[in-house]
């Protein structure tokens, strides 16, 4: 009578055992199926994914984004820019001198560059920067014998810099985006209200950075890179005289806020 009820008993403990790991294996079941039929998570640099990138940054000097990214200015002596760089933008500057022939000296750029990757497959993307600046310069002096002079000019600007680049994802968040690229810049500028030559200023410019991208939502992006540039310029004035070649190489600092479409 006693060993017919321990077989019960463990009748009874064996079927309650395979019960709950049937049951546990059904969940593990459902819950592989239901991670299955949810939308897989895309990092940065999925494909079919367009970046706009630094919509609003900053950059130092070797910056190639923004109103310097080409052969300079009016002046010619302006090679990168330390401050707001973006999609658009205006800059202003005043210099007045403390000397007694009262120089001084007024600047104004603005420009519109935009810069766009689009990711062709996963982790690969191919994109560039394309930039226009105007700016205008005028700086006016005290003449011998009383009065001043002054002298005006206006520039354009026109550059397109062509790169690639690849994404080595870290963990959900952070990535990896060395690119590298190389383009064409020119710059016009030319004297107002004077017979003057207008200046001529051609510069082949080599880009290679490594970025690191924080991405803390879906469509929005925090992208900081160092980055080397590599330019060769040669100025001469619109009739073809006064040629003068340089080269340099800079390292710099870029950052700003970029815009995630198609994750």
């Amino acid at each position: 009578m006693g060993s017919h009820r321990i077989r019960r008993i463990r009748l009874v403990a064996l079927m309650f055992v395979l019960a709950t790991f049937s049951a546990a294996g059904a969940a593990r079941a459902e819950d592989a199926d239901a991670r299955a039929g949810a939308p897989a998570e895309r990092r940065f640099g999925g494909r079919g994914q367009v970046a706009f990138d630094n919509v609003v940054g900053v950059t130092t000097e070797g910056g190639h984004l923004g109103p310097h990214m080409v052969a300079g200015g009016p002046s010619d002596t302006v090679w990168g820019a330390t401050g707001y760089t973006g999609l658009i933008g205006f800059t202003f500057s005043d210099d007045r001198s403390a000397d007694e022939d009262g120089f001084a000296a007024t600047s104004r750029t603005a420009w519109i560059s935009p810069s766009v990757d689009v990711f062709v497959a996963d982790g690969v993307s191919i994109g560039g920067t394309i930039g226009f600046s105007y700016a205008s310069y005028e700086a006016r002096r005290a003449a011998v014998g009383g009065g001043t002079t002054s002298m005006e000019a206006e520039a354009f600007t026109l550059s397109v810099v062509p790169r690639v680049g690849y994404v080595f994802a870290l963990n959900e968040q952070f990535s990896l985006w060395p690119r590298a690229g190389f383009g064409y810049a020119g710059t016009r500028a030319d004297p107002v209200g004077s017979a003057g030559d207008a200046s001529v200023m051609n510069a082949w410019i080599g880009v290679a950075d490594v970025g690191l991208v924080y991405q803390p939502w879906e469509h929005i992006y925090l992208h900081m890179a160092p980055e080397l540039v590599l330019r060769l310029t040669r100025i001469e004035s619109s009739r073809g005289g006064a040629l003068r070649g340089s080269a340099s190489l800079e390292l710099g600092f870029t950052g700003g806020v970029g815009v995630l479409l198609g994750s």
